[in-house]
């Protein structure tokens, strides 16, 4: 089953480079790869609504532009590489856009800023964008440095310096936190007493 599958996914990139695929084939795809970038966005948005959005824009943007995949390089880079631009264009339409009073008090109400309550989810989005983009391309969605290199468009050195800072900078927050959640305990313990 799987076989087929692999092979049905193969046939699909060679008509992508060939310009003849078709809304099913698409859709095998977008199947095949949709966990890695769905969990890209996710890590890279400010909140799961925006990561959602991020992937439907790649998604439309990846069918728009299919002829322009040229198989160099893998699918999956080429829809990570398409949502990373995404995720740029709405922080950019984001800064530009103003921020009424409203906007503030519905996602307070709503709960909008909040993925989940996952501690990692905030330590990673505490990092800089730069920082967190080749964590999760190299430690969570598993890209050699080669090949980040290439969907990130940067030198190798570049990403090895990056996800070096950025294991430091994560290993200190994470010390911090559990610091933090000690301290808290420690205080907690003392007004119970």
């Amino acid at each position: 089953m799987r076989e087929r599958k692999t092979g049905a996914i193969r046939a699909g990139l060679h008509r992508c480079q060939t310009g003849g695929v078709n809304d099913r084939q698409f859709d095998d795809l977008v199947r095949a790869h949709s966990p890695s970038l769905v969990t890209f966005a996710r890590s890279l948005s400010r909140d799961r609504w925006s990561a959602e959005e991020a992937v439907q824009d790649t998604l439309v943007r990846a069918w728009k532009y299919i002829d322009s995949f040229n198989g160099h390089g893998s699918f999956e880079g080429w829809l990570l590489r398409i949502c990373r631009n995404v995720i740029v264009d709405h922080s950019i339409a984001a800064a530009k856009r103003p921020v009424s009073v409203d906007d503030v008090v519905l996602e307070s109400a709503c709960g909008v800023t909040e993925i989940d309550d996952s501690h990692i989810r905030d330590l990673l989005r505490s990092l800089a964008p730069q920082h967190t983009e080749v964590l999760v391309v190299v430690g969570v969605l598993g890209y050699t440095y080669e090949n980040a290199a290439e969907l990130l468009d940067l030198p190798i050195g570049t990403v090895r310096s990056r996800l070096t800072r950025a294991r430091a900078a994560f290993a200190r927050r994470l010390e911090d936190a559990n610091s933090d959640s000690d301290t808290a305990d420690h205080s907690g313990q003392a007004v119970a007493s």
